[in-house]
């Protein structure tokens, strides 16, 4: 080994080093032995300055948000509304005013079929998935189909685990009323053009919801420019 690689090594060595100490669960032993976290993907570890802070807030702040004209309810919606200004930030929205907050992606994706599904799919409408997705944006999708008489298509993949975007292509018609797709596979890993899948759902006149539970943590996103009418993902 190089000199060279050896320091790039020991620098990563380094770097991992200090994410880990952060994170106390992953620093206690269990049955003796050190603990390597890798279901991320359902729930990630807390670091030290969020136990801190959510600590913090039963201990000294804790109060109705939205409903108090006391001081100590005024100062957790303020706080409140700060976070929501920064997950905006987070995501690039245009505004605090476009950011929900639900339990998690699962009970996102169930509001938006219970509220916007409702109202808009209509006998015959068509909900377009791929092989991809996970099931908490199938079933919501699959009751809402069955009490609105709608018609689920899902876009294959490729061998590899790609989506098969010709197949995507094909089952995009002016029925399409709405389509819901993930960004990143729970269980393959794979990555999906999302902006791209947004056009072409723009293009037959369909809405977009995008499953952003993998995505969040792994690259930078851009509401507005991947130009989705519907993002969730889960801060846990």
């Amino acid at each position: 080994m190089s000199q060279a690689s050896t320091e790039t090594k020991e620098s990563l060595e380094g770097f991992f080093e200090q994410v880990r100490v952060q994170f106390p669960t992953v620093l206690h032993k269990f049955n003796g032995k050190e603990i390597v976290f890798l279901d991320n993907t359902n729930t990630t570890m807390k670091p030290q300055s969020v136990i801190d802070r959510v600590t913090q807030f039963y201990a000294f702040e804790n109060s109705n948000v939205h409903r108090g004209a006391y001081r100590l309810s005024q100062n957790a919606t303020e706080n409140f509304e700060a976070t929501r200004a920064k997950v905006a930030n987070f995501l690039s929205a245009k505004t605090p005013d476009e950011i929900v907050f639900v339990r998690g992606t699962t009970e996102a994706i169930n509001l938006v079929a219970a509220t916007w599904g409702e109202k808009n799919i209509k006998d015959g409408d068509e909900i377009l998935l791929t092989e991809l997705e996970h099931h908490s944006n199938i079933v919501p999708w699959q009751m809402l189909a069955e009490r609105k008489n709608a018609i689920i298509k899902v876009a294959r993949i490729h061998d590899n685990g790609e989506l098969d975007l010709q197949d995507f292509e094909r089952k995009l018609s002016d029925k399409t009323k709405l389509v819901s797709v993930t960004a990143c596979s729970n269980t393959l890993g794979t990555f999906t053009p999302i902006k791209q899948l947004a056009a072409m759902a723009h293009k037959v006149g369909a809405k977009i919801l995008v499953d952003g539970a993998q995505i969040v943590t792994q690259k930078k996103v851009n509401v507005v420019d991947v130009d989705a009418d519907f993002f969730a993902f889960s801060a846990h």
